[in-house]
């Protein structure tokens, strides 16, 4: 009897670029012995997948299908590790997913509420346009630069708009020059595939399909890519929401609808240009085949493993590329809501002395209710998890003083200013040491005054006094050098050096460094030397 051969229809299972696609009938998504087991396929052809917690660098699974079952125990599971579950229909529809972790934002959510009512919906509805008009403006110009000038017309008008309907209106002419201009690309088949597959998928008609009159129920393979990866950035888009303490369904340029992250859409604005060039990339680089696509009985294409699986490889991207745009959406309702006076109903007793400051994500005077200490992270995220590169954060917050993305972890301030920050934080430091001390002196328990204290600061200033001395006998005393000189000649440079450079060299205290960095006080002569050869070293 012959044995019956198959040829592999989808790549092995794994774990790319954080990315797990499980696609086929009869999914299962179950935990045993703590693992989580992953089986897809199609027909016999079966996949499996075993990953353990620790190092299985998983952040993203993304299932592609309707069929098959998936655990309470598996959910947890990936919750567990920071991982995220997100489930896209065949027709490029996003079903659902799930939020690695949460976060309280409420406060921030009412701000994000009352927009329309403050006129922040506008002003947001006119800078997520005016982003994907941009993107579309490049795009256009590498499909039909003719129609550059009618578009820069348009974008014009768009900041004359004083009304969502304007700003919709805009962005509705807009597309009928970019989308007309994609009738001009084709798609490039196999040569013994051309008599399998439609004679309309050869070419792109429009953006809307003949089924449905809308993006939905794609008949063509170019309307059914995009659609694919517009679930997909809706799916990042969320997540990134989320993070932020906003609510996905409050939009300010998509209407309120039942079962519609408005919010999340309105996010995908300014990044749908991105991911249609990529769309254009990929229609120059690839020759596609009748395996690629397939076409329902009505009449909708859908798209087919592995081109499904090397789609939904791109997430990171998305993400990346989402994240600030959600930033700088968290940011502007953060401000919005400072500026009300608004503030949590838990803390509205410490905001009458409170600085008007744009808090960030993490550490926000606007957060109700902070992570509790007993709640810890994700272990999978910190050391068990895939390492990430220091400059690339997880989810991009706002910086907390000028609202550009901070592009590294566990900082609230962007490059520019950190250092800033790092002074205030300092001189605020000083001053809440001050105010305890004086508390702790009108007590009767300044610190500084205790026997032992005393004792020790005697001990040390007659140290100090012995090695003057010592170095004024040994070299008398320079007439060109004095304290004019030092000021003139070497505080201004000791500017490029930190404390604790300086407080090497010198062998005396931050404090100290501090002050004659400062130019308030000028050190003992014997440590010039010192200062001069650090300089020179430089």
């Amino acid at each position: 009897m012959l044995k019956q051969e198959f040829t592999p229809l989808y790549p092995p299972l794994q774990v790319r670029a954080g990315v797990l696609t499980v696609d086929g009938f009869g999914v299962r998504l179950r935990v045993l012995h703590g693992k989580l087991r992953v089986e897809d396929g199609l027909g016999r052809q079966r996949r499996s997948i075993v990953l353990d917690r620790a190092g299985s660098a998983l952040e993203r699974l993304v299932l592609i299908g309707k069929t098959g079952f998936v655990t309470f125990e598996a959910l947890a599971w990936l919750r567990a590790i920071g991982a995220a579950f997100v489930q896209i229909g065949k027709d490029g529809e996003l079903l659902t997913h799930s939020v690695p972790y949460g976060y309280g934002g409420m406060p921030i959510r009412r701000a994000q509420a009352l927009a329309p009512t403050t006129g922040l919906d506008v002003a947001l509805a006119r800078d997520l346009i005016a982003r994907k008009l941009g993107g579309q403006r490049r795009n256009l110009a590498r499909l039909s630069p003719s129609n550059l000038s009618a578009f820069d017309a348009l974008r014009g008008k768009l900041d004359k708009a004083k009304t969502i309907e304007q700003v919709r209106s805009i962005e509705g002419e807009a597309a009928v020059f970019y989308w007309s201009s994609w009738r001009s690309i084709s798609i490039r088949w196999r040569d013994r595939d051309l008599a399998r597959v439609p004679a309309r998928w050869a070419r792109y008609d429009s953006r809307a399909s003949v089924l449905s009159g809308t993006p939905r129920s794609a008949n063509s393979p170019v309307n059914s890519c995009i659609n694919y990866l517009h679930a997909c950035l809706e799916a990042e888009a969320r997540l990134a929401l989320l993070a932020q303490g906003l609510d996905p369904t409050l939009g300010v340029l998509h209407a309120d609808q039942r079962n519609r992250d408005s919010l999340a859409l309105d996010a995908c604005e300014p990044v749908y240009p991105a991911a249609e060039a990529f769309i254009l990339d990929l229609l120059e680089d690839r020759v596609f085949t009748s395996r690629d696509f397939v076409e329902l009985p009505n009449g909708v294409c859908r798209l087919c493993a592995p081109l499904t699986h090397e789609l939904a490889l791109t997430l990171p991207h998305w993400r990346m590329q989402v994240q600030p745009v959600v930033a700088h959406l968290a940011q502007t309702f953060r401000q919005a809501l400072m500026h009300q006076g608004a503030a949590p109903r838990t803390q509205a007793a410490h905001t009458q002395n409170a600085k008007l400051i744009i808090p960030a994500s993490k550490r926000s005077s606007l957060v109700a209710t902070p992570r509790k200490v007993s709640q810890p992270r994700p272990y999978a995220s910190k050391a068990w998890g895939a390492p990430r590169p220091e400059s690339l954060a997880a989810n991009l917050i706002a910086c907390a003083a000028c609202g550009a993305p901070v592009l590294k972890r566990r900082r609230r301030y962007c490059e520019a200013c950190l250092p800033q920050a790092r002074k205030e934080r300092g001189l605020r430091a000083i001053q809440a040491a001050r105010k305890v001390l004086a508390v702790q002196a009108a007590a009767g328990e300044d610190p500084r005054a205790t026997s032992h204290a005393g004792r020790k600061r005697g001990e040390a200033n007659a140290e100090q006094h012995r090695r003057n001395r010592e170095w004024r006998r040994a070299h008398g005393q320079d007439a060109k050098r004095d304290r004019a000189w030092f000021l003139r000649e070497i505080a201004p440079k000791l500017d490029a050096f930190s404390l604790s450079e300086i407080a090497e060299a010198t062998g005396l205290s931050l404090a100290a460094c501090s002050r004659f960095r400062a130019g308030t006080r000028v050190p003992h002569a014997r440590h010039w030397e010192a200062l001069i050869a650090l300089i020179k070293e430089s």
